[in-house]
């Protein structure tokens, strides 16, 4: 039996002319393409080696594709290249076998024995159609140049042992050249009695326009690309990815990008925090202003609490008037118009007490003195008066913290027990002209009887 092994070397023509993005070809696998122009951002796609994505833009170190339902992606500049058209389909050689068998006469069932098989009951008429097996090559064929297949296969057909010829007049088939380096594959077929046509010859591949060239019966080298379907429906959320957490010691992260994190402005020892700063001295250290702004009420301020329940607190509320509270009491108030009050929530003066002390606008001191605040009044006569007035010893001196400025009073230890306070550290103004009024007083009552003595002499 003669065997018969054809070759034929395809390759479809380019039929897109869109520039497109290709992986170098140190790439061994794939190169990623991210929802952003950052080396950090998300993957959302793989440009596998031998494939190509459509190019959208470039920029400096990026190239914008497209990728799956319309969307686009970056990939890095550095690990590929653009070409003008899409790269070429890796060509393809189909291998047209033909397999044919001696001619051999009409036979009987006595007389068409072969070795090693039952008799057949009825011989057929079959004719022999060509078998193809595609196999890639890397490089067009010309005339002139031999096939070097990837994964070249040589058929052969076995003969029968004994067949007995009865036909003659069946021309004989040349024997084709196998393709160097293949792997033999044995085929068992069946005996025909009619001839076989000479296997078709293989078509030149034109350089500039490949002809494909088939077999009957055998399929075509694919054809181009089709425009891109409507997305389908998302999928299910598949696991979490990795994030890229990067940061310094002792710094509160901070998320730059839903998966990349590093250094926020919080800095925590395990003991103190500082904000803007890396040495707190205290549990918590600002370096900068602090604004508390409350959106919600009529109220925001700073309120600090101890362990037994009493609260000290700095309140700002909408009548702009700032509020200081010690012992979850109101202890010093300055409202929109500047006047402090200490120990009362309405100042009408610059400086205000709650006894009704103050300093008034022009800068005058003035004691609260009104009968409805005053209690166990008494009279202070005369002799108690002149007796006060004999100890004081009025002296000349100045405060340690105000070298510079002399003054002339009395010393508060020195002083009598009427003028003097309950410390004995400090003297009240008022108390020393209540002495010197009463003294007066007497001495000018003095003055006038002794004025009416006079006039009653004369």
């Amino acid at each position: 039996m003669k065997r018969l092994l054809g070759l034929i070397v395809c390759m479809a023509p380019l039929l897109s002319f869109a520039e497109v993005v290709v992986p170098i070809d140190s790439v061994e696998n794939h190169v990623n393409i991210r929802m952003s122009a950052d080396a950090k951002s998300e993957i959302v796609g793989r440009l596998q080696q031998g494939d190509y994505v459509p190019l959208v833009s470039s920029i400096p170190d990026w190239h914008e594709v497209e990728i799956a339902g319309g969307a686009t992606g970056f990939i890095s500049s550095d690990w590929t290249n653009v070409l003008d058209a899409p790269p070429a389909p890796v060509a393809e050689v189909e291998a047209v076998e033909k397999v044919v068998e001696e001619p051999v006469a009409e036979t009987t069932e006595e007389s068409a024995v072969v070795a090693g098989a039952e008799p057949a009951a009825q011989v057929e008429e079959v004719v022999a159609e060509p078998v193809t097996e595609t196999v890639p090559v890397a490089k067009e064929v010309t005339e002139e140049e031999v096939v070097e297949a990837r994964t070249p296969v040589e058929v052969v057909a076995e003969e029968p042992e004994a067949v007995e010829e009865t036909t003659a007049g069946v021309e004989e088939v040349p024997e084709l050249e196998t393709v160097a380096n293949a792997d033999p594959v044995v085929e068992e077929v069946p005996v025909v009695e009619t001839a076989v046509e000479d296997a078709p010859e293989v078509d030149t591949v034109s350089e500039e326009f490949p002809t494909v060239v088939t077999a009957a019966g055998v399929p075509g080298l694919q054809g181009p690309r089709g425009e891109t379907g409507p997305p389908g429906p998302q999928g299910p959320p598949g696991p979490s990815g990795a994030a890229q957490i990067e940061g310094s010691e002792n710094f509160l992260l901070k998320f730059t990008a839903p998966t990349i994190g590093g250094n926020s402005q919080v800095f925590d020892d395990g003991n103190k925090i500082g904000i803007g700063t890396t040495e707190p001295k205290q549990r918590l250290e600002v370096n900068g202003n602090i604004q508390i702004h409350e959106r919600n009420s009529s109220v925001a301020g700073l309120m600090m609490t101890q362990s037994d329940g009493e609260t000290g607190y700095i309140m700002h509320n909408r009548a702009s008037t700032l509020t200081i509270g010690a012992g979850s009491v109101d202890r010093i108030t300055i409202d929109r118009d500047g006047n402090t009050g200490f120990g009362t929530s309405r100042p009408l003066h610059p400086i205000e007490m709650a006894s009704g002390a103050h300093v008034t606008a022009g800068g005058v001191w003035t004691n609260s003195s009104s009968r409805a605040k005053k209690e166990n009044i008494v009279e202070l006569t005369p002799g108690e008066a002149l007796a006060a007035l004999a100890k004081l010893e009025p002296v000349m001196f100045n405060y340690k913290q105000d070298s510079d400025e002399q003054y002339v009073g009395f010393i508060a230890e020195d002083v009598p027990e009427l003028v003097a306070t309950s410390d004995r550290t400090g003297l009240s103004a008022m108390d020393i002209v209540a002495v010197l009024t009463r003294v007066v007083q007497m001495q000018q009552q003095q003055i006038t009887e002794l004025e009416s003595r006079l006039e009653e002499r004369d």
